[in-house]
């Protein structure tokens, strides 16, 4: 059965006696399917709007800002920069083994160490 634009079937077995008219306190659709007025659609589309541009600016914002970050990497000589970073440091290690002999004779090692990281 061709349903017009303004009515709409039931399911078979449920008021048969008026299948395909629609009650006065249902909302009128348009022909797309979509509802007709009402200031909960107007709503409903401008947060919808409001989302989307939201999503894009955000997009747009990571876009941006992995761009600066790849062109400042790509230009970053790390292996230069950690060369300067090390040639300005100094490492001392100081280390003291002593082997002591145990009550049956047999020697045990005793160790201390002390490290110091000094920055010109």
């Amino acid at each position: 059965m061709v349903e017009d634009a303004g009515k709409r079937k039931r399911p078979e077995g449920e008021g048969e006696d008026d299948a395909t008219t629609v009650t006065g306190d249902e909302e009128a659709t348009s022909p797309g399917g979509e509802r007709d007025g009402g200031i909960g659609d107007f709503v409903r589309r401008a947060v919808s709007a409001g989302v989307g541009a939201a999503s894009r600016s955000k997009d747009d914002i990571l876009r941006v800002a992995a761009g600066e970050v790849r062109n400042w990497l790509e230009r970053l000589n790390l292996t230069d920069e950690l060369a300067k970073a090390l040639a300005k440091t100094v490492i001392e290690v100081k280390t003291e083994i002593r082997f002591r002999p145990t009550d049956d004779g047999k020697l045990v090692p005793e160790t201390t160490n002390d490290v110091k990281v000094k920055g010109k």
